[in-house]
């Protein structure tokens, strides 16, 4: 077995090509180390994180200590998600290349027919958002500048907060704005049922069912007991000699009088039945809408306080600072990075260089155009070769 056949072979072609080797190597890292130090600028990242704030706290039912539920400070998951969508938003995009003037800080044609994709990929490179393990939400920017940075990425922070603020009191405003037509036609609608109810008591005499009816029942009863005691007395007086004809005469009045009003208080009576089952009807219906336009507008005005207010959407947990200490490139990981892969690619290529260098090019392709299937004798494939 000839020495390219094990190992210790290998080792032996190697250390023959050492000085190749070494000087690939070496001109590697000295080629990777100008070219980081000279063609790479270094970038700088500012990250400000932040937590979602539970849209519990817009609510004027919780505002105002009208839900049994208790109140959530910070947003859950699906707030998080929330959050995460507009921190990624093409409006978001939009406001920090107008803001910062990305089109000329990273030197794109505006006039370009596809500066818009470019500006926008420029910053996706170097803008990150994502979500801790702890549920918080971390914006970060890197840039050349360490300032711009830190101010992009505070900017982007307020502009989520300005966005999640304003989708929440869109919805706050649509409530309002139905809440102030349903009051122009319960308003309306009330009206009508009042003008209603009167005309029905009007008709029927029922004012109040609750309480009239005891004084209804009370004076009809009064009327009808006048009118029997007056005709039992003047039945007992008129065929008594000793009373005078005027005294007669005198109760006989004072009868029809009783009688009279006795027919009046039920006819009164009669109507104030048949109408006391929808009056009440109607003055139940008229004081539930009246009640709950009133608990509507208690509403209303707890809702516009709510709109009014200034709540933040998010809560703050550290802002983007002015970064001290570049975030890449990392020159020493490129260099050493480099050094290694040419170190691994240089053995190779010794290897193989010594393998093949025997090889006689000019047989093996005389042989493959006559056909022959044997292996010619000078063909030596180093440390493969098979064994004679």
């Amino acid at each position: 077995m000839e020495k390219n056949d094990n190992l210790i072979g290998v080792l032996v072609t190697l250390f023959r090509y050492k000085r190749q080797i070494l000087w690939a190597t070496l001109a590697t890292a000295v080629g990777s180390a100008l070219i980081s130090f000279i063609f790479l600028d270094n970038y700088y990242k500012s990250t400000t994180s932040f937590y979602p704030v539970s849209p519990d706290v817009f609510k004027p039912e919780q505002m105002f200590g009208q839900s049994q539920k208790d109140m959530d400070y910070y947003g859950g998951e699906e707030d998080v998600d929330r959050i995460l969508t507009i921190a990624q938003s093409g409006e978001l995009y939009d406001f920090l290349i107008k803001k910062f003037d990305l089109y000329r800080h990273y030197k794109i044609d505006s006039t370009d027919e596809k500066a818009a994709f470019k500006v926008r990929e420029a910053l996706e490179g170097l803008y990150e958002v994502k979500k801790t393990k702890h549920n918080a939400i971390e914006i970060s920017v890197e840039d050349k500048d360490r300032r711009l940075a830190a101010d992009m990425a505070n900017a982007a922070r307020d502009k989520v907060d300005e966005i999640a603020q304003r989708l929440i009191r869109e919805i706050q405003a649509n409530l309002i704005k139905a809440y102030e037509t349903s009051f122009s036609e319960k308003d309306k609608s009330l009206r009508g049922v009042g003008d209603t109810l009167m005309i029905m008591r009007q008709n029927y005499g029922v004012i109040d069912p609750e309480t009239q009816t005891e004084a209804v029942t009370k004076v009809s009863v009064e009327a009808q007991g006048n009118y029997i005691r007056s005709k039992a007395k003047l039945e007992a007086l008129k065929n008594n000699p000793s009373v005078s004809k005027d005294t007669i005469a005198l109760l006989e009045a004072t009868l029809k009088s009783y009688e009279e009003e006795a027919k009046y208080n039920a006819q009164v009576m009669k109507k104030y039945n048949e109408g006391y089952n929808s009056v009440s009807v109607m003055k139940q219906y008229y004081e539930q809408e009246r009640n709950q336009i009133g608990r509507d507008k208690q509403r209303y005005i707890q809702l516009k306080v709510a709109f009014e207010t200034k709540i933040q959407a998010l809560k703050l947990v550290e802002s983007g600072a002015i970064p001290i200490v570049k975030s890449r490139p990392k020159r020493s990981i490129i260099v050493l990075s480099a050094t290694l892969i040419a170190f691994v690619l240089s053995l190779i290529g010794a290897l193989v260089v010594d393998s093949y260098r025997h090889v006689d090019w000019e047989e093996i392709r005389t042989a493959s155009e006559n056909g022959a299937a044997k292996e010619p004798k000078s063909a030596k494939i180093g440390f493969f070769k098979k064994e004679k």
